[in-house]
């Protein structure tokens, strides 16, 4: 229950235009903080991984957690993504403000404070062909991993949050 309200179906999700040409090229995911106001931490730990102490050349998330979209299982195994593409295609948002992986490696994400009902978004570019994946109605991410706990979001897709233009301000 609790995974709904901090992913709400409708308002969690959304398929964006970042670049303004009209084509959609990104999946925003928002996470709304409706526990308590934190703070991130410099150290970021789950499990054995440290953030601040791997190489992400040699980075292998397949190897920790299982991710689907709906029933597809999705391939982030290191030989199926480039790091360099990975650096160019993910930001973090907090408050309009734009996280790439390196600025998150070097702790410039760390240290903010998260209050009630701000968002975190990841914005993520992708390819047409798994953009085409995401339709209108109800769908699932699914990520399985012996590290922690499991993690279903279920959302839904309309034209209130398909094929819109980013607003960073709004993130």
């Amino acid at each position: 229950m609790l995974i709904k309200k901090i992913f709400p179906p409708k308002r969690s999700v959304f398929i964006l235009d970042t670049d303004g040409d009209g084509r959609v090229d990104s999946i925003q995911i928002k996470f709304i903080n409706l526990l308590i106001p934190f703070v991130i931490p410099e150290e970021i730990e789950i499990g054995d991984f440290n953030i601040k102490k791997f190489d992400p050349n040699t980075l292998d998330v397949s190897k920790y957690r299982e991710f689907y979209l709906d029933d597809m299982k999705l391939n982030f195994s290191k030989d199926n993504v480039n790091l360099d593409t990975l650096k160019s295609r993910l930001s973090i948002y907090h408050k309009g403000e734009s996280f790439n992986l390196n600025d998150i490696m070097e702790g410039k994400l760390s240290g903010r404070t998260v209050n009630l009902n701000d968002s975190i978004s990841l914005l993520i570019k992708l390819d047409d062909d798994i953009l085409k994946k995401f339709t209108k109605g109800s769908h699932c991410f699914k990520i399985k991993s012996d590290l922690v706990s499991n993690l279903e979001i279920n959302f839904e897709l309309d034209e209130t949050n398909m094929n819109i233009k980013f607003d960073p301000d709004s993130t």
